[in-house]
């Protein structure tokens, strides 16, 4: 059956000789799997769909349930080019498409998800501070994904001396924040924590961690 979605691509691999495979999140679908033909050489038609960050619409052969899809079609709707020209943007970027598709069940639809992610990256394409837009992405997508930060200790203080801070990481559009530098111990708390809460529900660390650890790129 083939599916019409709006889709960003996570991540994208090499398979087989000219193939790749690709992790796709669509707002019609949420988190899949699919594959690309001959997508890994250069003259492909679906080459550059299948590159991280990529939005487009696809068309996606799938029976849901029964394991990877295949893109038979699609075009480009956005490609955030500023995420491809600095390594602490395209690093922050891949954090987050990194939690989006570690700690989101396969095949579960979720808009509210797929909206974030389409904000997240529009805002980090132009953002000068990424700190407080990735941490403003941390805290909503945990309170989608069911984790939320509100009864925890450290965002009850921000919430309490800072309730201007806490609201604005919740409500404020991610465009909007992107100029923001908060320096306070009460910011570094509840960053601390909400990268924590990510930590204690993957069975594995992130791949961008030890990337980041052994490049030494703070984001």
């Amino acid at each position: 059956m083939i599916h019409n979605v709006h889709a960003v691509t996570l991540w994208s691999r090499r398979s087989r000789e000219a193939d790749k495979v690709v992790g796709l999140f669509t707002r019609e679908m949420g988190r899949v799997t699919a594959r690309a033909t001959s997508a890994a050489k250069s003259t492909a038609k679906f080459a550059a769909l299948t590159e991280p960050f990529v939005e487009s619409e696809v068309a996606l052969y799938l029976i849901p349930g029964r394991g990877w899809g295949k893109i038979v079609g699609g075009k480009i709707t956005s490609s955030y080019p500023a995420l491809r020209t600095q390594v602490d943007r395209c690093t922050a970027a891949s954090w987050v498409c990194e939690v989006v598709f570690r700690l989101t069940p396969e095949e579960q639809e979720s808009p509210e998800k797929f909206d974030l992610l389409h904000e997240t990256l529009t805002a980090m394409s132009g953002a000068r501070n990424l700190a407080v837009v990735r941490l403003a992405f941390a805290v909503r997508f945990l309170a989608v994904a069911g984790f939320g930060l509100e009864n925890r200790e450290q965002w009850v203080a921000l919430a309490r001396e800072r309730p201007d801070w806490a609201r604005a990481l919740v409500e404020t559009p991610l465009a909007d924040m992107g100029d923001e530098q908060w320096s306070d111990p009460l910011i570094t708390a509840v960053q601390h924590l909400a990268g924590s809460v990510v930590t204690d529900h993957l069975n594995r660390p992130l791949h961008v961690n030890r990337f980041r650890s052994m490049v030494g790129i703070e984001i």
